[in-house]
């Protein structure tokens, strides 16, 4: 029985490995070629820009990576002492002069990466992109992801329709959550924090104990056939296997918020890094491990 429980998990990942060197990083059947590049920098340190456009069939038809960017993530992981920080950068944060999800329609994923770069003095090694569409397929793969609501969402804007709890959700819910922005007080902010919880919330369903090596390369080919990405099939690969090794009590969120202002008539928000990119260009990703700088009190 062993042997043939090994058998088809082989078959399972020799079959998901030849669909992802097909596909490629297929979204909307076009095929985007990529160059293959080493899978981690010589620091040990690996930083992935996550974005999500709000182009893509079938809710609006067109090619996603000419869209805006309607999620903006750095994941940074630390391949050796496997630690990761999730970053969550608010979609109207002013960067490079204008509001930093425009790029991706000004330039596509790569200007958004130059921008995102020149503006955190962090470099980035890669960038994955998906629609809504994709995004609810591979929330999907996954089985639904956990998440807290801690305030009523009813939205009709996004579709959201959850009551203070725990909740597991995918597809089309798993979309409403990561939209809904005007069931929160503090608006944008409050999204783009839902929306790094679902990645946060994504990464502890892979390192679940119900996921195996077989749930796992499927997954890998959803991904492969529902985002776009400069990641060639093999750090494709070596991420996958990598990604359940990381505890996920060594994964930081951290949801970066700021100043609102305006810029040239539109509502912008003028960022607070809060050291979290001084931190990452360090080398220090993951819960930080460093002491508290107010002493405690004594012992009575």
């Amino acid at each position: 029985m062993m042997t043939e429980c090994l058998r088809r998990v082989a078959r399972a990942l020799a079959g998901t490995v030849v669909a992802v060197l097909l596909s490629g990083t297929v979204l909307a059947s076009d095929v985007h070629r990529t160059q293959l590049r080493p899978a981690f920098d010589r620091d040990e340190l690996l930083v992935v820009l996550i974005i999500g456009s709000d182009i893509g069939w079938p809710y609006r038809p067109g090619d996603a990576r000419n869209g805006n960017a309607d999620a903006i993530h750095l994941v940074a992981v630390d391949t050796v002492a496997r630690r990761a920080t999730v970053v969550d950068i608010p979609r109207d944060s002013v960067v490079g002069g204008t509001k930093v999800n425009a790029h991706l329609l000004t330039g596509g994923p790569q200007r958004l990466r130059r921008q995102l770069e020149s503006f955190a003095q962090v470099t980035i090694d890669h960038w994955m992109l998906t629609s809504f569409r994709g995004f609810e397929r591979i929330s999907e793969a996954l089985g639904g992801i956990d998440v807290v609501v801690d305030r009523p969402m009813h939205d009709e804007a996004s579709g959201s329709d959850f009551d203070p709890g725990a909740h597991r959700v995918e597809g089309k819910d798993a979309l409403a959550f990561a939209r809904d922005r005007h069931s929160m007080p503090d608006g944008d902010f409050g999204r783009t924090r839902h929306q790094g919880d679902l990645l946060v919330g994504a990464h502890r369903r892979v390192t679940a104990d119900g996921i195996g090596l077989a749930d796992l390369v499927d997954l890998m080919g959803t991904l492969a056939r529902h985002t776009a990405s400069d990641i060639g099939p093999t750090q494709l690969l070596r991420m996958g296997l990598l990604a359940p090794r990381i505890d996920p009590a060594a994964v930081e969120q951290v949801s970066l918020t700021g100043r609102l202002d305006t810029l040239g008539g539109a509502s912008v928000v003028r960022l607070r890094t809060r050291g979290v990119f001084d931190r990452i260009r360090a080398g220090d990703v993951g819960p930080s491990t460093r002491p508290s700088a107010r002493p405690s009190a004594p012992a009575t």
